[in-house]
C-alpha cells in the first residue's frame, strides 16, 4: 500500500494529506489508452467492479481490476456528452449504461443511447441544451445552466438552476456561485451520495452539494486571500468529488503540468490543499466503497481505479 499512486511523482513526501490524516491511494486497476485522447469524463458502477470513461467521440467500459476495455455501442454514438451506470446487475450480470449523445452538429437530434443486454437503444433528449454540463443521480439526469446576477456586495455571482431531462426543476431553490461568467464552461456537476455538486471553475472555486433542497447543504470555496495567487495563473478547477469524510477538488494549472489537491472536511470547510506535479485529475469517487477513479497523462494516457485509507497524521504533516 502506497500513498497516493505506485511510484513517488505526487509528491516530494509521497503523501497527500486530509482532514482525518494522510490519504492513501492503492491502485487496484490500471487501462492504458490509445494515443493521447482527450478523456473527457468518468463513472464508476455502483458495485464498483466496472468503470466508463469517454473522449469526444467514444464510450469505454472495462472492468476496474483488469486491463481491457471496450468501446460501449460504438456504431450508434456520434459525441457523448455524459454516461452512467444506471443499475447494479446481479452477480455475473451485464451492465446497464445510458449515454448522452449530441450526434453530429447540425445533422442529429441529441438523444439518450441505453446500453442494455448487449442491445443500443435511442430514444430523444428531452431536457435543455445537451451540451450543458450534466451528472446523473437514481432518478436520471441532471442538467446545470446559469444566468448572470448582482451580488449583494458588487461582486459578479452566477444563479445556477439544476433541471432534469424531462425539463422538471431539481429542486425548488436554484445555487449561487460567486463566478463573473454563465457560460457552461464555468460550472462542473458531479453525482455524490447526497445529490448533485455543482462547482465553479473559476476562482474562488466555490461549489454546493446536495442540492436536491435538503436542509443541510455542504458548500466550500477557496479562502479568501488567494485571488491574487490563482489569478496570475491559468487555473480551473475541474469537480468536486465526495469522499468517506469530506470532499476533494482538483485545481489545475494549464500552463504547466501543477495540481493542487484541495481538502475539505463534510461541512464544506476548507481543511488542507497539497500539490502533485503530474497532469492528474479525478473522474468519479464512490465513497462507500472508498473507491476512486482517476486519469493521469505523462507519456501516455492511463485511466486509474484506486481504493482509499486514511493513515493518522505525522507531526511533521
Amino acid at each position: 500500500m502506497i500513498a497516493i499512486c505506485c511510484t513517488a511523482w505526487i509528491a516530494a513526501n509521497g503523501r497527500v494529506s486530509a482532514q482525518a490524516g494522510r490519504l492513501v491511494l492503492t491502485e487496484s486497476g490500471r487501462h492504458v489508452m490509445p494515443g493521447h485522447i482527450l478523456v473527457r469524463g468518468g463513472a464508476l458502477s455502483p458495485r464498483g467492479d466496472a468503470s466508463l470513461f469517454w473522449s469526444g467521440d467514444t464510450v469505454w467500459v472495462a472492468s476496474t481490476r483488469h486491463a481491457e476495455a471496450r468501446a460501449v455501442c460504438p456504431e450508434r454514438i456520434r459525441a457523448p456528452l455524459g454516461a452512467a451506470f444506471v443499475s447494479t446487475p446481479a452477480a455475473g450480470g451485464a451492465p446497464v449504461i445510458e449515454i448522452i449523445d449530441g450526434g453530429m452538429a447540425g445533422a442529429d437530434e441529441p438523444r439518450i443511447i441505453r446500453f442494455s443486454d448487449d442491445q443500443c437503444r435511442a430514444t430523444a433528449w428531452t431536457g435543455p441544451d445537451p451540451s450543458l454540463p450534466a451528472a446523473r443521480d437514481a432518478a436520471g439526469w441532471v442538467s446545470a445552466s446559469g444566468t448572470d446576477r448582482g451580488g449583494s456586495d458588487g461582486i459578479p455571482t452566477t444563479r445556477v438552476s439544476l433541471v432534469r431531462d424531462g425539463g422538471t426543476p431539481f429542486s425548488a431553490s436554484s445555487v449561487d456561485l460567486p463566478i463573473a461568467w454563465s457560460d457552461s464552461v464555468a460550472i462542473s456537476v458531479s453525482s455524490g451520495p447526497n445529490g448533485i455538486i455543482v462547482s465553479s471553475r473559476q476562482f474562488p472555486f466555490a461549489w454546493s452539494a446536495a442540492a436536491d433542497g435538503s436542509d443541510r447543504t455542504p458548500a466550500g470555496r477557496i479562502p479568501a486571500g488567494n485571488e491574487t495567487y490563482y489569478a496570475s495563473d491559468p487555473w480551473i478547477g475541474t469537480g468536486v468529488f465526495a469522499l468517506d469524510s469530506g470532499f476533494v477538488q482538483v485545481l489545475a494549472d494549464l500552463a504547466s503540468d501543477r495540481r493542487h489537491l484541495v481538502f475539505y472536511d463534510s461541512s464544506g470547510a476548507f481543511r488542507r490543499r497539497r500539490v502533485i506535479d503530474v497532469p492528474f485529475g479525478i473522474l468519479d469517487t464512490s465513497p462507500y466503497r472508498r473507491q476512486l477513479l482517476a486519469v493521469r497523462r505523462t507519456d501516455r494516457v492511463e485511466i486509474l481505479t484506486y481504493e482509499w485509507t486514511w493513515q493518522p497524521p505525522r507531526a511533521r504533516d
